[in-house]
């Protein structure tokens, strides 16, 4: 029998970002995916270390608790606005949201080679 984590405890959900934060770069669309997850494991987490049910955080956040479960289970991206509504609720800064990826200075936007610009530029005189 395979013990599948249920995300429940603090401990599990650890375990499960430590398990994403590799498959970084993998490409765009599964960076998009682990952060997704990695931001809804974080909310689950401090949630969880906060003893606040999904529909108490549903409430403060004006979205149904279905809402934070997805959010949760990083099946939808989480607003910037309810982001910020959820750390006010729980008394965190918003940063800790992201805290696993910018620890390990992992980026979504890849840096341009010296800064080069990717199109031919033309010296244009001022007239």
């Amino acid at each position: 029998m395979i013990n599948r984590r249920t995300n429940t405890t603090i401990e599990e959900v650890n375990f499960s970002i430590q398990e994403l934060l590799p498959q970084w770069n993998v490409s765009k669309k599964d960076n998009d995916v682990i952060f997704d997850k990695i931001v809804g494991l974080q909310i689950r987490k401090i949630r969880l270390m906060r003893n606040k049910s999904q529909v108490r955080l549903s409430n403060a956040v004006g979205v149904t608790f279905q809402q934070i479960q997805k959010y949760e289970k990083g099946l939808n991206a989480c607003s910037h606005k309810n982001l910020k509504k959820i750390s006010e609720y729980l008394d965190i800064d918003i940063d800790y949201f992201t805290k696993p990826l910018d620890d390990l200075n992992l980026t979504l936007l890849k840096r341009r080679d010296n800064n080069v610009y990717p199109f031919k530029t033309e010296p244009y005189l001022a007239r």
